[in-house]
Order: structure tokens, then sequence, then C-alpha cells
């Protein structure tokens, strides 16, 4: 596990642009705040099942944030990460398309967020 865990570490560095400094024992909470939000989050939990072939676990999806963000990083990995290589080969287009879909709602919530502050 500790590959994985250094693996989503350098992740979440590469996508904050190492503006989030973390380590195995950071909360999940600690992640989060003007230079890594949820959609950050979910790209990285997309580029770590895209570069292991591994994906997280369906309760994962099904939980809500409360009940995952006090764990480490190392915890939140050895919870919701399942290790069996996904074989389907549409597997890594399938979570890109569920980012697409979130990144999508982020940002009609943002623009219907626009219009209603013009009013």
């Amino acid at each position: 596990m500790s590959y994985y865990v250094t693996s989503f570490i350098s992740i979440i560095h590469f996508i904050s642009d190492d503006l989030i400094q973390c380590d195995a024992t950071t909360r999940i909470v600690e992640l989060f705040g003007d230079e890594f939000d949820d959609l950050d989050f979910e790209l990285a939990l997309c580029c770590f099942e895209a570069t292991h072939k591994v994906a997280f676990a369906d309760r994962l999806w099904e939980t809500d944030a409360e009940d995952y963000e006090e764990m480490t990083i190392e915890e939140f990995l050895e919870a919701f990460v399942d290790p069996r290589e996904q074989r389907d080969p549409l597997f890594v287009t399938k979570r890109f398309l569920m980012f697409q879909e979130s990144l999508t709602k982020a940002l009609t919530e943002e623009a219907e967020g626009d219009q209603s502050e013009d009013y």
C-alpha cells in the first residue's frame, strides 16, 4: 500500500502545483483549501485509478465526505482502494466520464451562482 500512498501524494502535489504539501499521515480534510477543492480531489482519484488501473470501491462514491475526512491519506486508501486490476477496457474512460459529469455540474452551479449575484 505504501507505493499507492506515495503515488497518490505525488498526484495531489502535481494537481495543486506543489501548493499542497502532505504525507501519509495528512488527514483528508487538511487537503482542502483555496489551492485544492473537492473537484481537484475527484480529479486526483480519477488520475490515481487511471495510473494504477485499480478502482476505488463503489461504496466511496456512496459515502458522504464527512465519513472519511478525518482519515489519513493512508487510511483512506486502505479503506477504499480495491487493489484488483481492472480489466474492463473502458475502465479509465468510464472514470473520466464520471469526472466530466462532476466538472460540468460544478461549472453549471458556478454559472448559476454568478447569475443570481447579478440580481
